[in-house]
């Protein structure tokens, strides 16, 4: 429950706060400084809009004053053709180098992954790095599941001869978990999944989503015993993650995209 409040003396009036919120919870006086509806702080998601966009910095949020916080740097934008070569340029990357992603690199990715959109911004996402050995022994698991199910036979004999299908013997696996009562959790692990994805290739790593494990991670009650999830957590989702082992150097074409207009 944030509290929210406004200094009277620093604010301009300029109604921006109350513009900003998303859920309608600031309305003005008669001299145009905002206040607060009834039951407000009891609605608020603790999104920070109204504080972020305050020229004059006369909100705080939470206890947490504006000044605490960094000012966006326009000098640091991206431009159209970084953001198209970024997203062109992602590939779901199978074949890795044996080197150990390093953790300083694992925690700013998963730092950056707090600013990921969450339903009613509760971030529920909670996270496990599985390095190896532990990687592969993972994999072993999801293959004893193929196995007693019968499932993808041609996968399992690879493994059996040497050829990890599962794990792509990535040096990492970066797993996403939230606590089954939460709003969205399967969305907002996918949505933080995916910002990673996309923010290790300035780092010279990359990622493949781990289907083969997400799917085993909800059927195989020993993959979750192995995890030892906090009660009521299950995996929502999973990263192979690590230096690709090919520099990758041309953009393969992709169908158009379907879209209809209204």
């Amino acid at each position: 429950m944030p509290t929210i409040t406004i200094d009277q003396e620093k604010c301009s009036a300029d109604g921006l706060c109350m513009a900003e919120c998303p859920f309608l919870l600031l309305t003005p006086r008669e001299d145009g400084v905002p206040q607060l509806v009834k039951g407000a702080e009891n609605m608020c998601v603790n999104c920070g809009h109204c504080m972020a966009v305050c020229p004059a910095g006369a909100i705080s949020v939470g206890g947490a004053d504006s000044a605490d916080f960094p000012r966006t740097d326009a000098g640091l934008a991206v431009t159209i053709p970084q953001a198209m070569q970024l997203f062109r340029g992602r590939r779901s990357v199978r074949v890795f180098r044996k080197d150990p992603v390093s953790r300083a690199d694992i925690e700013t990715l998963i730092d950056m992954t707090r600013w990921a959109p969450t339903a009613r911004n509760l971030q529920p996402v909670h996270w496990m790095v599985a390095e190896q050995p532990h990687v592969n022994r993972l994999a072993e698991l999801v293959i004893e599941w193929m196995r007693r199910n019968g499932t993808l036979p041609e996968i399992v004999e690879a493994f059996e001869n040497g050829r990890d299908m599962i794990h792509r013997n990535a040096p990492c696996l970066l797993i996403a978990h939230a606590h089954e009562a939460s709003l969205s959790p399967q969305v907002d692990c996918a949505i933080a999944l995916a910002s990673v994805e996309v923010a290790c290739q300035p780092m010279g790593l990359g990622a493949c989503w781990a289907g083969f494990f997400m799917r085993a991670a909800k059927f195989y009650q020993p993959i979750n015993e192995y995890l030892k999830l906090p009660e009521g957590h299950h995996v929502y989702g999973a990263l192979m993650l690590g230096t690709p082992a090919h520099r990758l150097r041309r953009i393969p074409p992709r169908a158009a995209a379907s879209v209809t207009w209204r």
